[in-house]
């Protein structure tokens, strides 16, 4: 049972839990119109989606824009722009673990530029891009259509991905934290404001988390898992997409944000268990088999609430747009929605937990 997010009743309107060979990467276009360079690019990856090249210029859609991080639709391919200053070789090793045979079936796996099988990054400018197949995405508001069972499999099936001595030396390490600890250091300078002092003080509670925990099972994890994290392709079903913070760690931090949501009282514990259940079955290493799932749970649960908590409250304070959801430009302040006071008021609690 949760013990510092003390649980509620399930809040009404009940959403879901958020939101090669070759390093080096192919060049083409220009950054100075983003998308239209971007969609110069799809006919370089078009042949490995079976998509027939087109003699008339692809039309891009943007589809979200979030800080430096573009994606855009081109008929049924995806394009993504990385962020500015995103590490090549890591993220070419990323994608090869999502390119995986053995993982063809939970995560979908980017597309090779054509001629070059096991090369999957183009650059435009100074933002890499990758380029995958388009599918259906679920919505904030697709609570019932969720795959509550599906992705506790997928889960259960990623985290039991063997590891060999050649993944311990060249998979990254998983960047769970790297939007707690941005989203911190921007409120850190405003620590008296009402709203940021609770979760600046839940933060000092959780001492310093790492990827990998002492006496924790170490796994391939997504490192940013939650629904929007999901696809669902034609003819084959659900898959895990985004692997820009897939690596090695603990892999109860791929449950931390439904379970925060859970504690917070905004996840019902039909769904949760049915999310945890599917997990289990699988035979997922995260959580015990049979006893109380909480002790390994309650720190990424609490690290988890408090990124949600720093994230709202930043965006509410203009300090940087938000990287969780297409906020305006970066000092636009953005509304503090219901569900962002629930993780406000339940870093308050977390902090009465421990004094």
């Amino acid at each position: 049972m949760p013990g510092e997010i003390t649980p509620g009743e399930t809040t009404p309107g009940e959403t879901l839990p958020d939101g090669p060979t070759s390093d080096r990467p192919t060049s083409r276009g220009s950054a100075g119109d983003l998308p239209a360079a971007m969609a110069r690019l799809a006919e370089l990856f078009a042949p490995a989606a079976d998509v027939p090249s087109q003699a008339a210029p692809w039309t891009p859609v943007v589809e979200s824009r979030r800080d430096d991080r573009l994606i855009v639709r081109c008929g049924e391919i995806m394009l993504k722009a990385h962020p500015i200053g995103t590490d090549p070789r890591s993220l070419a090793a990323r994608l090869r673990v999502a390119a995986r045979p053995a993982l063809r079936e939970v995560l979908l796996g980017p597309l090779a530029l054509a001629g070059q099988p096991a090369t999957f990054v183009a650059q435009v400018g100074s933002q890499l891009v990758s380029a995958w197949p388009a599918g259906r995405a679920l919505g904030a508001r697709d609570v019932d259509a969720a795959p509550w069972t599906r992705a506790g499999a997928l889960l259960a099936r990623l985290h039991r991905q063997p590891l060999g001595l050649g993944d311990l030396a060249t998979v990254p390490t998983a960047n769970v934290l790297r939007r707690l600890t941005d989203r911190v250091t921007r409120l850190r300078p405003h620590a008296a404001h009402p709203l940021v002092a609770p979760v600046l003080a839940a933060h000092d509670t959780l001492g310093r988390p790492t990827a990998s925990r002492p006496g924790r099972p170490t796994t391939v994890v997504h490192g940013d898992w939650h629904f929007g994290q999901l696809v669902e392709m034609p003819g084959v079903g659900w898959r895990i997409i985004d692997v820009d913070d897939l690596g090695l760690g603990d892999p109860a931090w791929d449950l931390a944000r439904p379970a925060a949501w859970f504690a917070c009282g905004l996840l019902s514990l039909e769904r949760w268990a049915s999310l945890l259940d599917a997990y289990r079955a699988g035979g997922g290493p995260a959580v015990p088999a049979d006893d109380d799932p909480w002790p390994v749970l309650d720190l990424p649960a609490r690290a988890l609430t408090v990124e949600y908590a720093a994230t709202a409250v930043a965006a509410h304070l203009g300090l940087g747009q938000d990287s969780t959801s297409d906020h305006g430009p970066a000092g636009t302040a953005a509304p503090l929605e219901d569900v962002d006071r629930e993780f406000v008021a339940a870093c308050a609690r977390i902090h009465e937990a421990h004094v």
